[in-house]
C-alpha cells in the first residue's frame, strides 16, 4: 500500500473514531436512570393537575422500563390545601412517600427532620449534583455536610419583558444582555410619557420577580442569609438596590402600587400587557401569557448588570421532589426521584412546554418546544448561569412581598426605615 493511500486510510479511520465518540458522548445521559432493586408501593402528592398528567406519564415509563411491578398512587392536592395537609401530617409523622416541595417551604420540613437525605442515593448512582447549578439546589441542602434533600423538577428565572413598539416610538435601540443599571435608568426615563400615561418600568413587585433580583446583583443574599440566621435587608447591598429602585419611582419613571392596582407581580405584568409600562420584570412562567395576550411587538432581555459588580442575578426558584423521612421504602422512593430528574424522566416536562425542566440536558428541548416565536426565550436559560436561589420562607412572605413594597413604593417611607421595620419582624421568625 502506498504511503498516500495509507495516510488516507488513517484519516478516514480517525474520522470514524471521532464520529462514533461524538455519538457516544451525545448518548451519555447527564443523569442516567437506574433500575430499582425491588418493586413496591408508593404514594405521591403533587399540587398541580397539569403536572400530575406529566408526572403520571413519567411514572408509567419508570414502571415499564426500570421497575416492573411497582405501584404509585399519585394524588393531586390543590394548592390551597396542599401545605396545610402536609404540615398536619408532619405533626403525625405520616407523609406521602414522595411529594413536591417548594424552595420557600423546605426550611420547615428539613428543620423538623421530615425529609429523606437523598445525597447517599445520588452518590451511589454517580450523579454530579453540581450540574444543576447552585441557585437550583443550594436551598435544598441541609445539615453540616450540605447534603441534598431534593431532586429539582423544574425552574423559573426572571428577565425583563419589554415593549418593542414603545422603544421604536421613542427612537431607542433595543437593550442587550450586557446592559447596566445606568442604561436601564436611562431607558426608563426616555420611555416614560406622562401625556400618554405610560411609565418606563415596573420592576420592584414581589420577592422572586422584583427588588430581590437587584439586591442579589450587588452580591448580597436577598432578605435573609443562606443559613437563614439573619435579615440582610439593612446591609449595604440591599440599601443600594432599593435606593436605586426608589429613585426611579421618585422621579416618576415607575408607577406606585396604587396605580398598578396591587403589590403582586401579576399586577405589574398586566399593566405591561395593557401597554401602560415599557419594561416589566417577569418570570419564565409568564411566557405563555405574553405569547397569547400581548397585542404589541415584544421581547425579553436579561436583567441589567450592577455597574460595580458586573453581575446580573436572577432569583431562580426550583420545585423539587422530596421523600418522607418516615417512608417504609426509602430505596424505592429515591429510585423514583432519580428517574424523574433523569434525562429520560425530564423529557416529559421538556416536551410539555410551560415550566422548564431542571435537567440541563433538556433545557434546549424546552426552548424549542415553544416553536418559532421570534422571542429570545434562551434568555431565561442564560439567567441560570449566575442565579440566586430562594432563601426566604413562608412565615415572612407577606411582610416582604406586600408590606415592604407598599411602604417604599406607595406610602413614601424611606428605604432605611422600611427595611429596619421589616428586619425587626423577620428576626423574630429566624432560628435563635
Amino acid at each position: 500500500m502506498s504511503d498516500k493511500r495509507w495516510l488516507m486510510l488513517v484519516v478516514v479511520l480517525s474520522l470514524l473514531v471521532m464520529s462514533f465518540a461524538g455519538v457516544r458522548a451525545q448518548d451519555e445521559a447527564a443523569i442516567a436512570a437506574q433500575p430499582c432493586d425491588e418493586p413496591g408501593a408508593l404514594t405521591m402528592w403533587v399540587w398541580d393537575e397539569n403536572w400530575a398528567l406529566v408526572i403520571g406519564s413519567a411514572i408509567e415509563a419508570w414502571k415499564a422500563d426500570y421497575c416492573p411491578g411497582a405501584e404509585v398512587e399519585l394524588q393531586v392536592q390543590p394548592w390551597g390545601q396542599y401545605w396545610d395537609l402536609l404540615k398536619t401530617n408532619v405533626a403525625g409523622g405520616d407523609l406521602p412517600d414522595v411529594f413536591n416541595m417548594s424552595q420557600d417551604r423546605f426550611f420547615f420540613y428539613a428543620g423538623n427532620d421530615a425529609l429523606l437525605d437523598l445525597q447517599p442515593y445520588y452518590d451511589e448512582a454517580g450523579v454530579d449534583t453540581s450540574l444543576w447549578g447552585s441557585g437550583m439546589i443550594d436551598p435544598y441542602r441541609w445539615g453540616e455536610d450540605g447534603d441534598l434533600y431534593a431532586g429539582p423538577v423544574n425552574w423559573d428565572t426572571i428577565a425583563v419583558f419589554y415593549n418593542k413598539d414603545l422603544f421604536d416610538a421613542a427612537g431607542l435601540e433595543y437593550p442587550t444582555a450586557d446592559w447596566t443599571w445606568d442604561e436601564f435608568a436611562d431607558y426608563a426615563a426616555k420611555l416614560t410619557d406622562p401625556e400618554a400615561d405610560v411609565y418606563g418600568a415596573a420592576v420592584y413587585s414581589e420577592y422572586q420577580t422584583g427588588y430581590p433580583n437587584w439586591i442579589a446583583a450587588t452580591g448580597t443574599t436577598p432578605i435573609v442569609d443562606a443559613g437563614r440566621t439573619q435579615c440582610t435587608l439593612t446591609e449595604p447591598g440591599s440599601i443600594e438596590a432599593l435606593t436605586y429602585l426608589k429613585d426611579l419611582y421618585d422621579q416618576g419613571y415607575m408607577p406606585s402600587i396604587s396605580i398598578l392596582g396591587g403589590a403582586s407581580a401579576d399586577d405589574s405584568f398586566n399593566f405591561w400587557l395593557a401597554g401602560k409600562v415599557a419594561m416589566v420584570a417577569g418570570g419564565s412562567w409568564k411566557l405563555p401569557a405574553a405569547l397569547e395576550q400581548a397585542t404589541f411587538n415584544w421581547d425579553v432581555v436579561k436583567l441589567p448588570m450592577n455597574p460595580e459588580t458586573g453581575r446580573s442575578r436572577s432569583i431562580v426558584h426550583s420545585v423539587g421532589y422530596v421523600a418522607s423521612a418516615w417512608t417504609e421504602a426509602p430505596e424505592l422512593a429515591a429510585n423514583l426521584i432519580l428517574y424523574l430528574v433523569s434525562d429520560e424522566g425530564q423529557k416529559f416536562f421538556a416536551d410539555a412546554g410551560g415550566v422548564a425542566p431542571a435537567n440541563p440536558a433538556m433545557q434546549e428541548r424546552w426552548v424549542e418546544s415553544f416553536g418559532e416565536t421570534g422571542v429570545n426565550i434562551q434568555t431565561f436559560v442564560d439567567a441560570l448561569q449566575d442565579s440566586q436561589g430562594v432563601t426566604v420562607f413562608d412565615e415572612i412572605w407577606d411582610k416582604i412581598n406586600t408590606e415592604l413594597v407598599v411602604n417604599i413604593f406607595d406610602l413614601g417611607m424611606s428605604v432605611e426605615e422600611a427595611t429596619q421595620q421589616a428586619c425587626e419582624f423577620i428576626d423574630t421568625q429566624l432560628p435563635q
